[in-house]
């Protein structure tokens, strides 16, 4: 999605890391779960933990903003759409974008954002992803939130503009958003928009925050 922050145009979807980067303590805590059935991966981008959700539950929605699942480029290997990447890879699965997350007529019982927040410079729209959590949720149902948010890498975005949770950098050819966004910093974001906080934790310089419905 496309945010205006004074002179800057960030484009969120460019923050998307390809599966090649996973988070190796993440992919096995997935791997792990003993939750079952219905699972969304909220701003699933580009499919990065797909293959663990989809081996793991029944059926699993990967949604994140239109842009980014109909643009052409490289997901897992294949040049091509994320929605048609799912389509023809996951039967047990679908694609629908944030723009029509009310047309959703399920919910669900497991719920990843993965660092998701951390790369959205507006408060509003945080809100909104939060809110629209917890109306999906099972009513015991999980979300797992993470966002990573210390790392010597980022110490060069610090020379950006203080913005929100973190900062604004601009490198020679576009703007991208960090947001620094610790586990006491979801939590609260989390209560303010109708979760609550079963536990969290930190781990490799990022937070996890399970919430469940308020």
């Amino acid at each position: 999605m496309n945010y205006k922050v004074q002179e800057f145009n960030i484009h969120s979807e460019n923050a998307a890391k390809p599966h090649t980067m996973p988070s190796s303590y993440l992919s096995n805590y997935l791997n792990n779960l003993e939750v079952s059935g219905y699972a969304l991966d909220f701003g699933c981008g580009k499919l990065r933990y797909s293959s663990s959700l989809v081996n793991k539950f029944s059926f699993v929605t990967f949604m994140d903003s239109q842009i980014q699942l109909e643009r052409k480029q490289m997901i897992r290997g294949v040049k091509t759409t994320v929605s048609e990447y799912v389509c023809n890879n996951y039967p047990n699965a679908n694609t629908i974008s944030f723009e029509n997350i009310k047309s959703i007529d399920r919910s669900y019982n497991f719920i990843l954002c993965s660092n998701v927040l951390s790369a959205i410079p507006c408060i509003s729209t945080i809100n909104d992803i939060l809110c629209g959590m917890s109306k999906l949720l099972e009513e015991n149902g999980e979300a797992l939130i993470v966002n990573q948010y210390k790392s010597t890498y980022f110490k060069k975005f610090e020379i950006g503009m203080r913005h929100l949770y973190g900062y604004i950098y601009q490198n020679s050819s576009r703007a991208f958003y960090y947001g620094l966004l610790n586990e006491e910093v979801v939590g609260g974001l989390c209560l303010k928009n109708g979760l609550s906080i079963k536990r969290s934790w930190s781990k490799n310089g990022s937070s996890y925050v399970i919430a469940g419905k308020n």
